[in-house]
């Protein structure tokens, strides 16, 4: 069943992903055309009410399997997650059982076993990645064997990797400078996935980073959207030097930790994780900030807190944080801005 409710919410720009198609922001621009070859529920009603009701459908696109019923099996068995089997699968996981869906899974097991840098990034007409220093020039992919290798999925068009773009290039710059003082400038790398629309905006948005890239309209950088799963962007995924995944989740890293971040391991967030601890135990536990009116009380995750996003700088925090418990305003320790208070109205 596709649900076909209006969409009265507008897309979060980290939620669009043009990886997939060249014109439509939709992975499902193929449904919204005239041509539809399947059967279509006329539009609002009671009857449609009732299935957005049954299936507790808050969003679309929402696709809803429906298994054919069999008297061996549990009758109205249903897949929630449809849209999400067919953009990692498409016709592969038809028809969508337990049993089909089981084999895929240990396929991508077993890829994710298998997975190296090259053959992440190379196919049999290129062995190499772009780079720059004045004049475009190319790189083996297997000088990068051995490194620790960010994938950074952006584009020019996104604006919240134009934002976080610069961020990066100056935490890049840092570990490369700290490597390099150990005589490792080499260990660490970054290749842009570009979702571009065009080769003009490519040349434009990658003239003005360090590091390396793969070609524009590169038909691996589909097939790497799909093995990461990148549902939104700005995305960096760390791959470590034995080719094997480290997090998906290199961009939230650099937001907490900057450059401290690297080499991105579970053992050094762990580590990073503990200072944060310690230093925290210094803090006091109320603080009048001067952006807000109200008092903020230190919270972490075991007591109130947990992500967020802070109001002043606008990047992700998690651990400990100030935060508002009558609106939920939330800041970073180091964003606080401490003033004097009389009678509970901040000074300002």
């Amino acid at each position: 069943m596709m649900n076909e409710m209006k969409d009265e919410t507008q897309a979060h720009p980290l939620s669009h992903n043009d990886y997939f198609g060249e014109v439509s922001s939709s992975r499902f621009s193929l449904l919204a055309s005239k041509d539809r070859n399947f059967l279509l529920s006329p539009n609002g009603g009671q009857k449609q009410r009732k299935l957005n009701t049954k299936y507790n459908v808050e969003g679309i696109p929402c696709l809803i399997i429906l298994q054919p019923y069999e008297s061996n099996k549990e009758d109205g068995a249903e897949i929630r997650n449809g849209v999400e089997l067919i953009y990692r699968y498409g016709i592969q996981g038809y028809p969508f059982s337990k049993e089909k869906l089981e084999k895929l899974h240990e396929a991508e097991r077993e890829k994710c076993e298998k997975q190296t840098l090259v053959n992440l990034l190379a196919n049999q007409y290129r062995d190499y990645v772009l780079s720059h220093a004045g004049v475009t020039r190319k790189v083996p992919i297997v000088s990068l064997v051995d490194k620790t290798t960010a994938l950074y999925f952006s584009a020019k068009w996104c604006v919240p990797c134009v934002k976080f773009t610069p961020k990066l290039i100056s935490i890049y710059e840092k570990i490369k400078q700290e490597l390099a003082e150990k005589g490792k400038d080499e260990d660490f790398e970054i290749v842009l996935i570009s979702s571009d629309r065009d080769e003009a905006s490519f040349d434009s948005y990658y003239s003005k980073m360090p590091w390396l890239a793969l070609p524009f309209k590169d038909p691996e950088i589909k097939n790497l959207a799909r093995h990461f799963d990148v549902q939104g962007i700005p995305c960096l995924v760390i791959i470590g030097p034995d080719g094997k995944t480290i997090t998906c989740h290199g961009r939230n890293l650099i937001n907490l930790y900057q450059e401290n971040a690297y080499p991105f391991t579970n053992a050094k967030v762990e580590l990073l994780e503990k200072l944060v601890e310690e230093e925290a135990k210094d803090l006091p536990r109320l603080v009048y900030h001067e952006g807000h009116r109200h008092d903020l009380n230190l919270v972490s995750d075991g007591n109130g807190g947990g992500p967020f996003i802070c109001c002043v700088c606008d990047e992700q925090g998690s651990c400990w944080a100030y935060q508002c418990l009558e609106c939920g305003y939330e800041v970073h320790p180091k964003c606080v801005i401490t003033v004097d208070c009389v009678d509970n109205n901040v000074l300002l």
